[in-house]
């Protein structure tokens, strides 16, 4: 059974001084979520993609209809997990991959593996995290630290969860850690945009990516 793929690209971005919506902000000369769309929909294991939209991105929405396979949802951009639960609901049954739309190294090859990961542990939802320290040595300003194992993490901002448990009070979930940098790169600064574009100029697998 395969994936299906969420983009969450409703948020204000109010941490971030720039004149365009935060989706829409260019890594490379190619929108930040138009990386993430990428990254989903060339994954073998996602069948079809979304783009959760809300009222404070209606350029991005205008984008995402510019694409072709994307279907796009309005949500009320109340906050990211309301969103992303109406999102869910809108869609249906299903599992889910649901990425925010400032993850722009996110590639097919990390979302495999990723959903390798959820398929490996067996519970209804998986949250990606990364040490701290990474965060720490890439100069980058995490906004939650989650204690796991004595151990301090950052959530990446990529999820897995079975859409039919997205209503319950509690859902059951595992902690998939990577050790991965480009993972760590959420788009919340000026200093993270600028990051972030120095990273994939220097791919030398797919620089364009």
């Amino acid at each position: 059974m395969k994936f299906i793929g969420l983009v969450m690209a409703g948020g204000k971005g109010t941490r971030l001084s720039a004149a365009a919506e935060k989706p829409m902000l260019r890594v490379s000369k190619t929108p930040m979520v138009g990386r993430v769309i990428s990254a989903l929909k060339g994954s073998p294991s996602v069948c079809r993609v979304y783009v959760a939209v809300s009222p404070h991105t209606p350029e991005t929405k205008c984008y995402a209809l510019s694409l072709s396979a994307i279907s796009v949802i309005d949500t009320p951009g109340l906050d990211y997990h309301s969103d992303m639960r109406h999102a869910v609901r809108a869609v249906g049954g299903g599992r889910f991959v649901v990425a925010s739309a400032d993850l722009p190294l996110l590639t097919p090859a990390t979302v495999e593996e990723i959903l390798g990961a959820y398929e490996a542990r067996g519970k209804p939802s998986l949250t990606v995290v990364a040490p701290l320290r990474l965060f720490e040595e890439m100069g980058l300003d995490p906004t939650w630290v989650l204690e796991i194992g004595g151990g301090k993490f950052v959530p990446c901002g990529i999820n897995v969860v079975d859409g039919a448990a997205i209503d319950e009070p509690y859902i059951d979930e595992s902690y998939f850690v990577v050790d991965d940098p480009s993972l760590c790169v959420n788009v919340n600064t000026l200093h993270d945009l600028y990051l972030a574009e120095k990273l994939i100029n220097n791919r030398t697998d797919n620089p364009s990516y």
